[in-house]
């Protein structure tokens, strides 16, 4: 009998899956821009069975990449991070929380400040501009810089252009940067610094100026593989978002592809 149900349980590990993920579902942890490209990147992993145990999935977390690093850094249990400024990375690198010969660069965004309403003229923004003009008078919106990249980098911006002084006597600080897009939306404030795919992704505002890259810190998304997490399945993932159908979905959300990866 013991011979048997020792066969059975052989036979069944055999017809399983070669990448099926044995255990509990799968955890990404990632910057909460990503959300919509993201969704979908992770729905064709678990269409793919990549490494999904039989009736499992992929749960995905999404907040600041400086709230999901801190989490990660007291224990919160992840497979892998997909963080909006490198810096985090080196946060959880010099705490022993990732592994630094799996850091991968995923993607490339630009700045944009939004308004509320239908597309208009999107000039740039510099002193003297329209938008610049409006700074101060008006309430902007931005992630907050003490965790939220996108926040970070519009206030390096503000202050490269010389607007931080001016900008900073009427502005709210969000929790991510998918709430200053909702700020806008909503006219509880009248300008935001996002990026430009939470500007395509949002209908209801207008990209009202381009923020000159060199105003700021280059921006980039890179992911890591978490230590105590499936390595195994992160690696997988990992390798699968590097594939051309899987890049083609944030491509077409806006992102861009870095050559070097």
């Amino acid at each position: 009998m013991r011979l048997a149900t020792a066969l059975v349980a052989a036979l069944l590990l055999l017809a399983a899956p070669a990448q099926a993920k044995i255990g509990d579902n799968g955890v990404i942890f990632a910057a909460a821009s990503l959300k919509a490209p993201l969704d979908r990147a992770v729905a064709m992993l678990v269409a793919e069975r990549r490494c999904i145990a039989p009736g499992g999935t992929i749960r995905v977390s999404y907040a600041s990449s400086g709230i999901l690093a801190r989490q990660i850094r007291f224990g919160a249990p992840a497979d892998l991070f997909i963080s909006a400024d490198p810096g985090w990375l080196d946060y959880l690198e010099r705490n022993g929380r990732i592994d630094p010969a799996a850091r991968r660069t995923l993607f490339g965004n630009r700045l944009v400040a939004i308004a509320h309403g239908a597309k208009g003229p999107a000039g740039r923004l510099e002193r003297g501009s329209a938008t610049a003009r409006r700074l101060g008078r008006e309430r902007l919106a931005i992630g907050d810089p003490g965790h939220v990249p996108a926040g970070r980098y519009a206030r390096a911006a503000l202050r490269s252009l010389g607007l931080w002084q001016r900008a900073r006597r009427n502005i709210v600080l969000a929790a991510n940067v998918r709430i200053v897009s909702a700020y806008v939306s909503r006219r509880e404030a009248a300008l935001g610094i996002v990026y430009e795919t939470d500007a395509l992704a949002e209908p209801r505002v207008h990209i009202a100026a381009r923020i000159p890259a060199s105003a700021h810190p280059p921006i980039r998304y890179e992911a890591a593989i978490v230590e105590g997490g499936d390595a195994d399945c992160a690696r997988n993932w990992l390798e699968a978002l590097h594939s051309p159908a899987y890049r083609r979905i944030f491509a077409d959300a806006g992102y861009g592809m870095p050559k070097n990866r």
